[in-house]
C-alpha cells in the first residue's frame, strides 16, 4: 500500500489563499471561520487542523506575503558586489514592496488596530519585522567595513529607512498615482551623499 501524500504545505497554502480572498472581500474583522471554510472548498475542523483561529492564519498569511516580496527578492544582495549597489538594490525591492503591499495595506491597518491591545499579536510584529532590518544594517556596516560610507549607527539608519518606505507604501495606497520610483530614486541619493566617504 502507497504512503499517504502529505498534503499540509498544500493545504496549509489552500488556506491562506481562501483566507486573504475574504480579507479583501469582506474586511479582517467581518470575516469568519466559516467564510474561510466555504472559500477553501475545506471543512471548519480541517481548518482548525492547521490553524487555532483566523488571527493564525492571517499572521501566516502576511509571513508569506512579506517573503515572497522581500525575503526571496533580497537573496539578490549576496551577488552584488558594493555596499553602494546592495543599497539601490534593497530599496528598489523596498518600491516592489510598496506596490504590491498596497492591495493588501488597509487590511494591514485594520490587523494592527485590533493588536494595539494584545500582547501577543505585537510581538508577532517584533519578530517578523528585524531579520529585514538586519539585513539593511548589514549592507550599512559592510559600507563603513570597506571604508565605502562614513561610520554610522547603522542599526538606527536601518530602522529610519524602512519606516520611510513603510509610510511610502500608506502614501501610495492613498495616493495611487504618486511616483514611488521618482521618490526612491531622490531619497536614496541624497542618503548617499551623506554616507559615502570621500575618495
Amino acid at each position: 500500500m502507497s504512503p499517504r501524500p502529505d498534503l499540509s504545505t498544500e493545504r496549509r497554502t489552500q488556506i491562506i489563499e481562501a483566507a486573504l480572498a475574504c480579507f479583501t472581500r469582506k474586511g479582517y474583522v467581518h470575516t469568519t471561520m466559516d467564510d474561510i471554510a466555504a472559500e477553501s472548498g475545506l471543512s471548519k475542523g480541517s481548518i482548525y487542523w492547521y490553524f487555532k483561529s483566523k488571527d493564525e492564519i492571517f499572521k501566516a498569511a502576511m509571513i508569506v506575503i512579506t517573503a515572497s516580496i522581500i525575503g526571496e527578492p533580497m537573496n539578490l544582495l549576496e551577488t552584488t558586489e558594493t555596499a553602494t549597489a546592495k543599497l539601490h538594490t534593497a530599496t528598489q525591492i523596498m518600491v516592489d514592496f510598496c506596490r504590491e503591499i498596497a492591495q493588501y495595506f488597509s487590511l494591514l491597518l485594520e490587523f494592527w488596530s485590533q493588536s494595539e491591545r494584545n500582547d501577543e499579536e505585537m510581538q508577532f510584529w517584533a519578530e517578523l519585522l528585524p531579520p529585514y532590518q538586519q539585513m539593511v544594517v548589514a549592507i550599512f556596516e559592510e559600507g563603513i567595513q570597506t571604508g565605502e560610507f562614513h561610520t554610522v549607527d547603522a542599526d538606527a539608519l536601518a530602522w529610519m529607512m524602512m519606516a520611510a518606505y513603510d509610510g511610502l507604501a500608506i502614501y501610495n495606497m492613498m495616493i495611487p498615482d504618486m511616483d514611488i520610483d521618482k521618490i526612491s530614486k531622490a531619497f536614496i541619493e541624497t542618503l548617499l551623499k551623506g554616507l559615502q566617504a570621500d575618495s
